[in-house]
C-alpha cells in the first residue's frame, strides 16, 4: 500500500492495522511518499493520495474531502490577540508549509492570502508541533487538528474561513478480477470511514 498525506497518517494507518488483527495471514508493506507510484511497475496493490487526479489507467475511488483549518494555540492567541478578519493575518505570524498562497472559502467566495512567519516548513507535523508550541497560526489538514481543538491545545481561527477542500482518493489498477484481499479491505476502509464525521 502506497499512501501520502496526514489523512492517510491519521486515519488510514489504524484502519489498515485492524484489519491486518483480522486477517492475520494478510502480509502489508506499507510506503510513505510524496509522489504518485507507477502502481503496476512498482507492485503497489493500492494508493491512497489527495488532490486533482492525473490522467491515468487507475480507478480511483473517492474516500472523503480534505481541507485545512486555520489553528493556533491558546497562548499565542492570548499573547497576541485572535485576528478577526483576513487582513489582521498580516499582523501575525504565520507558520508556513509546503504552498506559498493560502486559498481560503467562506462557502461564498475564496481569496489567495500569502502568509509570512519565521517558520517555514514542508513537513506537517513540525507545523503542528510549532502551532502546539504556540509559534503562530498555522493552515492545517483538520484531520490532524480536530484532536487538539476538542482537548483545547488548539483553536480554529477565523472558522468561517477554511481552505478549500481537496478529494482523498483510494487507486489501484484495472483488472478485470481484483484480488479478494483488496476488494475486502476497500470495502473495510470505506464502512470505517463512514463511521467518522468527515
Amino acid at each position: 500500500v502506497n499512501i501520502s498525506g496526514s489523512f492517510q497518517e491519521r486515519f488510514l494507518v489504524p484502519i489498515l492495522a485492524n484489519f491486518t488483527k483480522q486477517f492475520p495471514r494478510l502480509h502489508v508493506q506499507l510506503d510513505f511518499t510524496d509522489a504518485q507510484p507507477d502502481l503496476v511497475k512498482e507492485s503497489y496493490d493500492l494508493s491512497v493520495a489527495y488532490g486533482e487526479l492525473k490522467s491515468s489507467t487507475l480507478v480511483a475511488r473517492k474516500l472523503a474531502d480534505n481541507f485545512n483549518y486555520l489553528v493556533a494555540s491558546p497562548d499565542y492567541l492570548a499573547a497576541h490577540g485572535t485576528p478577526d478578519s483576513l487582513e489582521a493575518l498580516n499582523q501575525h505570524n504565520c507558520l508556513v508549509g509546503v504552498d506559498s498562497l493560502w486559498y481560503l472559502s467562506n462557502g461564498e467566495e475564496t481569496v489567495q492570502i500569502q502568509p509570512e512567519g519565521n517558520w517555514r516548513s514542508d513537513n506537517g507535523a513540525a507545523l503542528l508541533s510549532a502551532a502546539r508550541c504556540g509559534l503562530g497560526i498555522a493552515s492545517l489538514p483538520f484531520f490532524s487538528v480536530m484532536e487538539d481543538i476538542s482537548q483545547g491545545n488548539l483553536t480554529q481561527v477565523l472558522p468561517e474561513w477554511s481552505q478549500y477542500p481537496q478529494p482523498v482518493w483510494i487507486m489501484y489498477p484495472q483488472q478485470r478480477h481484483l484480488p479478494i484481499k483488496v476488494r475486502l479491505f476497500i470495502d473495510y476502509l470505506m464502512e470505517e470511514l463512514n463511521k467518522i464525521v468527515l
